[in-house]
Formats: C-alpha cells, structure tokens, sequence
C-alpha cells in the first residue's frame, strides 16, 4: 500500500513540474527509500511507471535509491550511519540505540531534460 501513496505523492510533484509543458519530455526522478519502509524499490518503480504512463508520461526515469539513517547507541554514545536495518551497536554490541535521523521516503530531485 505504501508504494502506491509513493508513487502517488511522486506523480503530484511530477505533474507540478511539468504543468503547462509537453508530457514526453524526459524527466528523471532520483527518490530515497528507508530500509525500513517495506516498499521494494522495484515494486514502486513498477507501480509509478504504470500511473505515469497513464497519465501520459512517457519517458520518465525513476530511480531508487535506499536512504542511509543516522543511529545513535545510548550505552557508549557512538553514532553511525547504515543503509540496512541494524540490530547492535557496531562498538559495544549493545542494543539500547536509538534512529535520530531518517525519513521513510523523500523525493531528492526531478530533472526535466529538454
């Protein structure tokens, strides 16, 4: 469900961007993910690709990307940063760690090409 609110939230900016211009320009989308947003990268390209397409978007590029999230361990005060879900401070091995720094999803940038 979520990849589809992504997709949708994509299309708006997307939409906002090109309003008033030709729709087969080529648009390139670079989004970010969080590992721990449980949306497969391919599944919301699959499903953006299909809205775009019929909203008449015809040469777009997604492409996503997974986020990197800032964690902090409360035992010994290292912070790190990881692209994957973590489970144990890398130093100390505790598991008293707090996220500090994360989105689930965010779009970087849409560049319009021509």
């Amino acid at each position: 469900m979520h990849d589809l609110t992504y997709a949708n939230q994509i299309l708006d900016k997307l939409k906002s961007k090109i309003r008033g211009k030709d729709k087969s320009v080529n648009v390139a989308i670079d989004v970010y993910l969080s590992p721990f947003s449980h949306v497969a990268p391919e599944r919301l390209k699959d499903v953006f690709d299909l809205l775009a397409g019929e909203e008449g978007f015809t040469n777009t590029t997604l492409n996503v990307n997974i986020a990197e999230f800032c964690v902090h361990c409360k035992k010994c005060g290292q912070t790190w940063k990881s692209a994957k879900p973590t489970f144990k401070c890398p130093e100390c091995d505790s598991a008293d760690f707090e996220l500090e720094k994360w989105e689930e999803f965010y779009i970087d940038s849409i560049e319009v090409k021509g």
